[in-house]
């Protein structure tokens, strides 16, 4: 009995270790085949990111050359002979191929090369088409290309809504054929401090002006819509205003054939906000921020006159509402540089008038047109 009984607790002993002896072998199979599996997610998430990333190089590759091929063979002269235009050396993908008119609304601006930081504020609350002329001396128009790739790849709809022309003069001191620049894809969240950080040449020092009116008209002659908002880059607009406007002329029959030669522009009261402040969403942020005075009326104190026949007082007393509305009529007095939303076959502004200072008012001497909002 004695001996039975320690046969049995031998055998016993022998099964447990063969069993730890097991699970032993189990768990080592159990964390080889994991770490193959991790081994396979992480070569799998390698190739899926070599893969998006060869993709965006090729596509920034054809885009360079699509646009190096643009400056070759598509630049025309300006009515004085002293700057060369490249209309659409990016367009937007949206816009497709052919240049007819639509039934719609572009925001029109104009930038240098640096300033183009600010379009992504813009692009985050305009869901409709931007037409953005760019100013760069000849030297410099890499790195204005450099700036267009990023900003398509970065922001989508920079690619999308987006159609970007470039403006640089004749008589810069530097007017050899643009080489392109090594593609270098930064994380995007650095495009900025990319764009910002290019050292830039200065058009000043050169003795060559800024032709802002030139800029506008470049950028309005390519807005391929009935209707413009003509904005300065730092600026951005509320929110939804592209939509509720698209609204306000469907509901008001505007782009209608018999409303074709009605004179009237949509004014948009502008206002500043202090630098540290952020910029409201919409109309009920910006009443608040009017009440704490971290905000006024645009050009206060810098022009007040070219301002305040806008009437801010009307403005600000009505309430916010979900829809635009019409609240005042006014006719245009001198120096009034208002803010607007206007056909786009309103007289273009006057391309003599450089720098900056009293350059928008000249459009509306030629206009002699009503507003309203």
């Amino acid at each position: 009995m004695t001996t039975m009984t320690a046969l049995w607790r031998r055998a016993v002993i022998l099964l447990v270790v063969v069993i730890a002896i097991l699970q032993v072998i189990h768990m080592a199979l159990l964390s080889r085949l994991e770490a193959r599996k991790s081994s396979n997610i992480r070569n799998n998430d390698k190739q899926d990111w070599q893969t998006q990333h060869d993709v965006q190089e090729a596509q920034l590759r054809k885009d360079m050359t699509r646009m190096l091929e643009t400056i070759k063979q598509s630049s025309v002269l300006d009515s004085s002979g002293e700057y060369r235009i490249i209309n659409f050396i990016m367009r937007a993908d949206n816009l497709g191929v052919k240049n007819n008119v639509r039934q719609d609304l572009s925001l029109v601006t104009q930038s240098t090369i640096q300033h183009l930081v600010h379009l992504d504020s813009i692009l985050s609350r305009w869901h409709g088409p931007v037409s953005v002329s760019i100013f760069s001396l000849t030297q410099d128009i890499p790195l204005a290309i450099d700036a267009i790739l990023n900003l398509r790849r970065c922001i989508p709809a920079a690619r999308s809504n987006t159609s970007f022309h470039l403006v640089y003069p004749l008589n810069s001191p530097y007017n050899k054929a643009p080489s392109p620049q090594p593609l270098i894809q930064d994380p995007c969240d650095t495009i900025k401090n990319r764009i910002s950080g290019f050292k830039i040449s200065d058009n000043y020092a050169h003795g060559v002006p800024y032709p802002n009116n030139l800029l506008r008209n470049v950028a309005r002659r390519n807005a391929l819509t009935e209707f413009v908002f003509v904005v300065d880059i730092d600026m951005v607009p509320s929110d939804n205003l592209y939509t509720d406007f698209m609204d306000f002329a469907m509901t008001n029959k505007l782009f209608v054939e018999s409303h074709k030669d009605d004179k009237t522009v949509f004014v948009v009261p502008a206002f500043e906000v202090k630098e540290s402040v952020e910029v409201p969403q919409d109309k009920t942020g910006l009443l608040q921020l009017l009440e704490l005075m971290e905000a006024r009326p645009f050009y206060f104190e810098l022009c007040w006159k070219c301002q305040k026949h806008t009437d801010y007082e009307t403005w600000q007393k009505e309430a916010p509402s979900p829809k635009l509305n019409v609240l005042f009529e006014v006719l245009w007095r001198d120096p009034w540089e208002p803010f607007y939303i206007g056909r786009n076959v309103a007289p273009f502004y006057d391309e003599r008038f450089r720098q900056y200072g009293f350059n928008r008012i000249s459009q509306f001497n030629l206009n002699g047109i009503r507003g309203g909002m």
